[in-house]
């Protein structure tokens, strides 16, 4: 990706060779010295279709205002409107330079070719309106939903909620690094669909989990004479939980049982 930093310098220098205002640039490029502030700090990249007009400015080759040969040769294409696609990793290095509207038109392209991969979108995602991105996470079949992580926080609730009905027991340890992103009320819907005896996973999502939720699974192990499963999960159970373990346990005469769950009645 350009180093904005030394983007920045290379602007500034050149201007104040040439001893130009800000302001001077400014109107020259047609943007606002604000603009031209903030390249020179390294806050913001010029839009792409800026980058001819500021090297014209300052008397500069693209190549030397960017000072990369490989960031040169992607934006050149850009510019030029060449007909050869860019690929998902060099729409990435440019992305911060391209409007949304032109950076979502070259995005479909990509996709439209097939060659546009969860890793490569996270590269331009926050760039990307949520709409788009939703659109395409929505697509995604259940083999991607690990690649999904590093997305998740542009994603919608809604698209995640949907995301969550394609998981199933194969493949529910992809969902827990997605749990910190999810919609309690997905998750719950995940725990409704599982087997109630597979306490590793269940464990894993418990922190993500609605107390009714938590309230359900331990009627169910309850019922299945399964409570001794349930410490993985007891630091999260409210008292009236605990309580039903309690009571169940004594009823049993389970003394093993009561000596794991001994920490958490003391509270």
């Amino acid at each position: 990706m350009l180093d904005m930093n030394k983007v920045a310098r290379n602007i500034k220098n050149a201007r104040t060779k040439k001893n130009m205002t800000q302001l001077e640039l400014a109107d020259i490029v047609g943007v606002s010295y604000q603009a031209v502030s903030n390249w020179e700090r390294g806050n913001s990249m010029p839009d792409i279709g800026k980058i001819s007009d500021i090297a014209k400015a300052l008397d500069m080759d693209v190549a030397e205002l960017l000072g990369d040969d490989k960031e040169t040769s992607i934006i050149k294409k850009v510019i030029e409107n060449s007909e050869e696609s860019l690929t998902a990793e060099e729409l990435t290095e440019v992305a911060p330079m391209l409007q949304p509207m032109e950076l979502k038109k070259k995005v479909k392209k990509i996709s439209e070719e097939g060659t546009l991969n969860l890793h490569a979108l996270v590269g331009f995602a926050p760039f990307l309106d949520d709409e788009y991105l939703d659109e395409i996470a929505a697509r995604i079949d259940t083999a991607q939903i690990k690649d999904l992580v590093a997305l998740a926080p542009f994603l919608s609730s809604d698209t995640l909620i949907g995301i969550s009905k394609k998981i199933n027991s194969s493949n529910i340890n992809d969902l827990v690094s997605l749990a910190p992103f999810m919609p309690k009320e997905a998750l719950d819907d995940v725990i409704s669909r599982m087997d109630a005896d597979d306490f590793d996973n269940i464990t894993s999502l418990a922190p993500f989990l609605s107390k009714e939720t938590l309230d359900r699974i331990v009627d169910k192990a309850i019922d299945k004479g399964n409570v001794s499963e349930l410490t993985g999960i007891a630091c999260f159970l409210g008292k009236d939980s605990l309580k039903k373990i309690t009571e169940f346990l004594l009823k049993s005469d389970d003394a093993k049982g009561m000596a794991k769950f001994a920490m958490f009645f003391s509270e």
